[in-house]
């Protein structure tokens, strides 16, 4: 387990932050506009003196900047859970935790985190900003499953309350944020396939005759690509979603057999990509200082060993949540780039945002979990697995409803 970073919020620090938030959006995110329709914000000031979650869809890179600027806009401070992966490095550590940004170990047991959390909720000086999916879904139109421990978390804070007879409302919000393109894409499109097809596609091979197509064959190319490099025998009869599914759990099998992991079938391939690179991360982040010769020794054999799978579950994430047919069902701009990034970063190893881009965001109704509490104490697991579904199911019908935001 890798150590805990606790949120240490400097007014100064946030300050700066929210000042130069704007200019990170307009920079290297290419957001052009942030936009929020004034009931969201009506919403949120009637809860402004109480306790509250927010608990916006995670798409984009952008959404932690997006918080940020909401924070700027309803002139607060925030805090922020996050992965602890991204806190690399002691300088970026030190000014996230200043930003009120603190570390979870995103599937596991991460018993600081959840008292930090638990801590936090129950003072209610801050609202805590949590991206309940867990992962980067790379999809503006859908979200993935919500994961239950958020709930569990504000349910645990009420409990605390309990304990020293000071029990107040605690608030969730759900948050939709969507984005869409402040200019004409196709032609942008119609390059990045054309790149696509060159480095994918067989010279000579005949092309499909509109955009869609020619998007299907590329991915249907590096499927077939991946099949080869893992030895997994091509089934030509099976769809290519039952082909990505396949192929999706044969590299998670493969990973989990050599790193001694027992698979959890019935966890979500997130679920377990996460414990393999929480188990790796743990490795190349281990302070090493007070180790022997020979401890040191073990310890690189080892990292040198599990490096070598970080590809897989880089891909593997990559492709977490990528089916077959999401372009067909609506083709726009928005959704042929979600899918390309994802092939540009296969194929190329990074991709670049596209812009710029406006980002919409609404609110859904605050829901105040001390309705739910009496409730929840005679029917604890079930009572934060209905909550769970129905926030994840407002927030898909928050992006639905932006299919066609309001300009």
């Amino acid at each position: 387990m890798l150590d805990f970073k606790p949120p240490k919020p400097n007014a100064l620090f946030m300050r700066v932050a929210q000042w130069l938030v704007p200019c990170v959006l307009r920079g290297p995110l290419k957001i052009s506009k942030f936009v929020i329709d004034p009931e969201s914000l009506e919403q949120l000031s009637g809860i402004a003196n109480h306790p509250m979650v927010l608990v916006p869809n995670h798409a984009d890179y952008a959404d932690a900047s997006i918080m940020f600027a909401l924070s700027k806009r309803v002139g607060d401070p925030f805090c922020y859970m996050c992965a602890r992966e991204t806190f690399k490095g002691r300088i970026r550590s030190f000014v996230m935790q200043r930003l009120g940004i603190y570390s979870v170990m995103r599937g596991s047991v991460d018993r600081e985190a959840f008292r930090t959390t638990r801590s936090l909720l129950a003072e209610g000086k801050y609202p805590l900003v949590i991206f309940a999916e867990g992962e980067i879904s790379r999809q503006n139109d859908t979200v993935l499953p919500f994961e239950s421990g958020v709930i569990q978390l504000c349910f645990w804070a009420l409990d605390d309350m309990a304990k020293v007879d000071a029990v107040k409302p605690l608030y969730i919000v759900p948050i939709g944020i969507k984005y869409v393109y402040d200019e004409e894409m196709w032609d942008e499109i119609e390059g990045a396939l054309t790149r696509l097809e060159r480095e994918i596609l067989p010279q000579g091979s005949p092309a499909a005759e509109d955009l869609y197509g020619r998007l299907r064959q590329i991915g249907a190319a590096i499927v077939s690509t991946l099949e080869r490099e893992y030895k997994l025998r091509a089934d030509e009869d099976r769809s290519l979603n039952e082909r990505i599914e396949q192929l999706r759990e044969h590299i998670l099998s493969q990973v989990e057999e050599f790193m001694g992991v027992t698979p959890q079938t019935t966890a979500l391939p997130r679920t377990r990509v996460r414990a393999l690179k929480n188990l790796i991360d743990a490795e190349v982040y281990r302070e090493t200082e007070e180790l022997s010769a020979y401890e040191r020794q073990i310890h690189e054999q080892r990292l040198e060993k599990f490096q070598e799978f970080y590809p897989d579950l880089n891909r593997l994430l990559n492709f977490i949540a990528i089916y077959d047919g999401y372009v067909g069902e609506n083709r726009s701009p928005e959704r042929f780039l979600e899918v390309i990034t994802r092939l540009e970063r296969e194929v190329f190893g990074a991709s670049k945002p596209r812009g710029p881009r406006i980002a919409f965001m609404r609110f859904g109704t605050p829901k105040n979990l001390l309705d739910l509490y009496e409730t929840y104490k005679q029917e604890k697991k079930r009572t934060v697995q209905d909550f769970t579904l129905e926030l994840e199911t407002e927030v898909q019908a928050l992006i639905s409803d932006m299919s066609q935001p309001p300009t």
